[in-house]
């Protein structure tokens, strides 16, 4: 029961930092010494060691640099505003555009990589008359649909090979769910969005696609190089996670390339000492070792498995505790890699998963993870658009709500059906 008062009190106290306007990288770490404090004060210097040695925390805080620095760069270039006009001349649709542009971001599975579309969202949604904290929201809600159904995702692979089934069919299962997410997005979106004007700054003219791709190719080119870079550094017995960093530091250099040929403003020493003394770079950097701190911190004092345990051994009903279990665990650790790994093993001597059972599971941690006010897409999209968390809340907390409740009807659904 300490472990459940010590997360609660730490979970306030960041929601408090956050409210009062304390950086969120400050709040991260504020947290993660809170817990060990709370748990065992002399683990402290242990954890701080760990979290600074591991691999995990070196990869997630280069990968974050470079592509804070790279967006960064992409605003001072004013790049950002030819590759919105490309996609707004080329698309014709803004409200495609903020959906399609984030999900596409979404096939690098980085931590905080909703970072990257958050330019390019900004640009159209400011367009088409969006507020900060709407275009917040869409940021990270469609960022993440991809992952219902992502094969390449470490959670989704993970999800189904504890569960006894294959990726193919867990993601085919969850096509409605991710369609459902896809749907409401947009209709939030066209409700609240007008015809594109000037006032965003941008024109709505023709283009090529040779255009877009061009004005895109940094961040493409980011992921391209990642991905590649991911299947090399495995094929050497290399971390893998350093692929984002490779990918995100190619990506910095071609924008830089770019300015040069086809932007009146250039990445020069200037523009890059801007880029690197920004406030931005900063907190996303300290917002990345936060995060690590606290994964550490639950991992070390054993706060995880406890509370896993106690909400195992409870008397819900199987299928309240195959929800209740996984959202928890992803929604304190801001990883819903936590979320499966923790809960499944402790869930499978309750019955045999049937595929329902494994998608449920994995949708609790997921969208639980998506809300979890230590989840960096969260992090970074709200510290980007200089928004407040709880104003994005009042967005997203419903339609995570509504899609639960269709992924729990679904569930029954098929089970009838069956």
């Amino acid at each position: 029961m300490w472990e459940l008062i010590v997360v609660t009190a730490s979970i306030a106290v960041l929601l408090t930092l956050v409210r009062l306007r304390v950086s969120v990288g400050i709040a991260l770490v504020v947290e993660g010494v809170l817990i060990v404090v709370l748990m065992n004060p002399s683990s402290l210097p242990n954890v701080f060691l760990q979290t600074l040695m591991s691999e995990r925390t070196i990869s997630l805080v280069l990968a974050s640099f470079s592509i804070s620095v790279l967006v960064e760069l992409y605003s001072l270039t004013q790049m950002i505003n030819k590759s919105s006009e490309g996609l707004l001349g080329y698309i014709r649709r803004p409200t495609l555009i903020i959906a399609v542009v984030p999900a596409i971001m979404g096939l690098l599975p980085i931590a905080g990589g909703a970072l990257m579309s958050a330019p390019v969202v900004a640009s159209v949604g400011a367009a088409i008359g969006l507020s900060t904290t709407l275009m917040a929201f869409l940021n990270v809600w469609f960022r993440h649909t991809i992952f219902l159904i992502y094969p390449m995702s470490q959670v989704l692979m993970t999800a189904a090979a504890l569960t006894g089934h294959s990726v193919t069919e867990l993601a085919v299962y969850q096509v409605p769910i991710m369609a459902l997410m896809m749907l409401t997005g947009l209709y939030v979106t066209r409700r609240n969005g007008k015809p594109v004007s000037g006032s965003g700054g941008l024109v709505l003219r023709e283009s090529s696609l040779r255009d877009v791709l061009t004005f895109l190719s940094p961040i493409l080119g980011s992921i391209v190089v990642a991905l590649i870079a991911r299947q090399a550094l495995d094929t050497l017995g290399y971390y893998s996670d350093y692929s984002v960093a490779v990918g995100g530091f190619f990506g910095v250099a071609l924008i830089t390339y770019l300015s040069f040929k086809e932007s009146a403003r250039h990445a020069g020493l200037t523009e890059f000492l801007t880029a690197l003394r920004s406030d931005r770079v900063m907190n996303m950097v300290l917002s990345s070792f936060g995060a690590m701190l606290i994964y550490y911190a639950m991992m070390n004092t054993g706060v995880s498995s406890s509370i896993g345990a106690i909400i195992s051994s409870s008397k819900f009903p199987v299928v309240v505790t195959e929800i209740l279990l996984p959202s928890i665990m992803s929604l304190i650790s801001g990883s819903p890699i936590v979320g499966v790994t923790s809960s499944i093993p402790l869930l499978a001597g309750l019955k045999t998963f049937s595929l329902g059972d494994a998608s449920l599971i994995y949708l609790s941690a997921f969208l639980s993870y998506v809300a979890s006010p230590v989840h960096l897409c969260l992090v970074f999209t709200v510290q980007y658009f200089k928004e407040n968390l709880f104003k994005v809340y009042k967005y997203l907390i419903p339609m995570i709500i509504l899609t639960f409740t269709i992924a729990i009807s679904y569930y029954y659904l098929i089970l009838v059906i069956h």
